[in-house]
């Protein structure tokens, strides 16, 4: 008698325990202080918190009125006002112009007595001008062309690291080396290009009829359909082994993947992708995307308006949301 009466008391214990704990978990007042007590710097590793390294508003408010606008760099963006420029961080706030160094190491090319050469950062000649043509060197590599009309690559020793033998630049989107490779015409009649290595070896097979300059691991490419016609091309990104990776729509091109997303467009209309290619919003009919004129940098893309926002300049972010800089109506 006095053992069962030990076990009915040990199980009213128990259930009153469990009781009181379920209590506890279920009181709204409990839930209200550990929502109160979260340090928003530390959260936990399973609850994403995404802040905007910017401040939209604050943004919009310091660029009303300008006459233009540069991409953030470095987190600071240029402003220019009718009677002044000045320089903004991504919070709005004005900052002191920042210091541009010169790279040592940087060659620019200069234009003498009808031929192109190269000089360094303090103006002195280091590749003789020579050359018929030329541009600035992008990823140590230089296009040039020769009398007869030859492109070719140098090094920015001055040396002819791939020799003079394509008949035609490709693309102005296309033609300078960019992580590695370059796009080079191989069939002048077509005016189809494959891309080269930095040595001038065919980097993967195949051949496109528009080729652009890789960014970000991807290229914008046409691969020209199967008849004289090209009839049916394909459009999209092909990484670097010349594998498409991102498939466009028949009539849809894209343009440089910037701060992870690009420009895709037809001829009415623009989205902007990410690198899945997942598109992530259209872009408003009040701006001008023909060409590459959105491009991103810390979030942000410098976007101009077009029809009663003619003139009008501003910043865009990755959702669309433009800022108020495109202005009231004139």
């Amino acid at each position: 008698m006095r053992l069962q009466k030990t076990i009915t008391i040990a199980l009213v214990m128990t259930l009153a325990l469990f009781i009181a704990s379920c209590g506890s978990k279920q009181n709204p007042a409990n839930q209200a202080d550990a929502t109160e007590s979260i340090d928003s710097t530390a959260v936990d590793s399973d609850v994403a918190v995404v802040e905007e390294p910017y401040d939209f508003e604050a943004i919009a408010k310091a660029i009303d009125g300008c006459e233009s606008l540069y991409n953030f760099e470095d987190g600071v963006a240029r402003v220019n006002m009718k009677d002044e420029h000045f320089y903004i961080d991504l919070k709005g706030r004005r900052v002191e112009d920042p210091n541009e160094e010169d790279n040592p190491n940087e060659l620019t090319c200069d234009y003498k007595n009808g031929k192109f050469g190269y000089k360094d950062h303090e103006g002195n000649v280091v590749i003789p001008h020579k050359f018929h043509f030329a541009h600035d060197f992008s990823d140590g590599m230089a296009i040039v062309v020769n009398e007869e009309g030859l492109v070719g690559y140098i090094n920015t020793k001055g040396e002819l690291a791939i020799p003079y033998q394509y008949g035609t630049m490709a693309e102005s989107d296309g033609n300078d080396f960019h992580e590695g490779l370059c796009a080079v015409v191989v069939d002048d009649a077509h005016e189809w290009c494959s891309y080269v290595d930095k040595t001038g070896k065919q980097a993967f097979p195949g051949v496109f009829s528009s080729a652009g300059d890789f960014s970000e691991g991807m290229a914008a490419v046409k691969i020209p359909g199967n008849s004289e016609e090209n009839i049916n091309p394909l459009f999209g990104y092909i990484d670097h082994s010349g594998k498409m990776v991102i498939e466009l729509p028949d009539g849809w091109w894209g343009h440089k993947f910037r701060d992870g997303v690009a420009q895709i467009q037809n001829l009415d209309s623009c989205y902007i992708i990410d690198k899945t290619g997942q598109r992530l919003f259209k872009v408003n009919n009040d701006v001008i995307y023909t060409g590459n004129d959105i491009r991103y940098s810390e979030g942000l893309a410098v976007v101009y308006g077009k029809g009663k926002y003619e003139k009008k300049r501003g910043f865009m972010d990755k959702t669309g949301r433009i800022t108020f800089c495109l202005g009231d109506e004139e």
